[in-house]
């Protein structure tokens, strides 16, 4: 009789390892909807005194970093415009620490760079549909490929960057606000940028006029020309390309373009720069971000660290 128990319990335990794997396998099935909700409760999982406890935001500007073989050099760029791939970062991140001392909340209007000062305020937007946001740089990132910005998951839902997983953006720093909140930060204070003040901007009114007269100095003509007031730039279609090396010598170029052979539509640039003629060896154009993003990958892997991501 004792045999027997013994022999029921043990089979009882093995059904509930049966169950459990099972059980295990469905959830791994479901779709990733799932994997949000479940990650929602982090949001709650962090206890207020842990936060205030872990918690100890600092103004950042920070020394040099090597990360993965290469240096970034951070620093205060007040005019800092550019234009990239972006992607985004959430569940995985959600209550940890960031750069500067903060609790990453992906929920907030945040992002990472890996060289601007934390905080700071920048101005992205997608060139895909024109959709802009300000956001509060607060964590170091992204260190994929030759990306320029993560945002949190909550500034690539309104981007409309979630879906793609990147996109290309334009980041533009925005002074005033990026030095009131070193202000505020030197003073221990980090608010949210939806809590800052917004200053009051002149309306911007579009010409009704679309041509003026102007004098041709040359031939001494007054002739017409057209104006284009397309503020948005909602029409213009933006170019990727990965530059991969220049060089002083055509020969050296055409070396580099026979090595990176396995590569669709490389060609030689001749460029005038300083007073020198350089020769750019360039693959693209091309408009798929996602191709680039892969390509640029490959390039990574077979050693071609210079190879760096350009917009035009």
């Amino acid at each position: 009789m004792y045999s027997i128990i013994i022999k029921l319990f043990y089979n009882c335990i093995k059904f509930k390892n049966i169950f459990l794997i099972i059980f295990l396998i469905l959830i791994q099935g479901c779709t990733s909807s799932i994997e949000v909700a479940a990650n929602l409760g982090k949001k709650y999982l962090i206890p207020k005194e842990e936060q205030k406890r872990k918690q100890k935001p600092i103004y950042k500007i920070g020394n040099k970093y090597n990360v993965g073989g290469k240096y970034y050099y951070p620093k205060k760029d007040l005019n800092y415009n550019k234009t990239g791939i972006a992607s985004w970062y959430g569940p995985k991140f959600h209550g940890k620490l960031t750069a500067n001392g903060e609790i990453y909340n992906q929920y907030a209007l945040t992002a990472a760079h890996k060289t601007l000062p934390l905080p700071s305020a920048v101005k992205v937007t997608n060139l895909k549909n024109n959709k802009s946001i300000v956001l509060r740089i607060n964590d170091r990132g992204p260190f994929v490929n030759d990306r320029i910005i993560d945002l949190s998951s909550k500034a690539a839902d309104i981007l409309d960057l979630k879906r793609e997983g990147t996109g290309l953006v334009r980041v533009q720093i925005l002074r005033d606000k990026s030095l009131y909140l070193e202000k505020l930060a030197k003073q221990g204070s980090f608010p949210e940028i939806a809590d800052l003040k917004e200053a009051e901007l002149p309306i911007i009114k579009t010409p009704n006029k679309v041509e003026v007269r102007i004098k041709d100095t040359k031939n001494n003509k007054i002739i017409s020309k057209k104006i284009n007031y397309n503020l948005k730039n909602f029409n213009k279609e933006y170019k990727i390309y990965i530059k991969l090396a220049s060089f002083s010598s055509n020969k050296n170029a055409e070396i580099m373009k026979k090595k990176v052979s396995y590569i669709d539509k490389v060609k030689i640039y001749k460029i005038y720069k300083m007073n020198k003629t350089l020769y750019q060896v360039k693959a693209g154009p091309f408009l798929s971000v996602e191709k680039v993003d892969k390509l640029h990958s490959l390039l990574l892997k077979k050693g071609m660290q210079g190879a760096k991501i350009i917009i035009e």
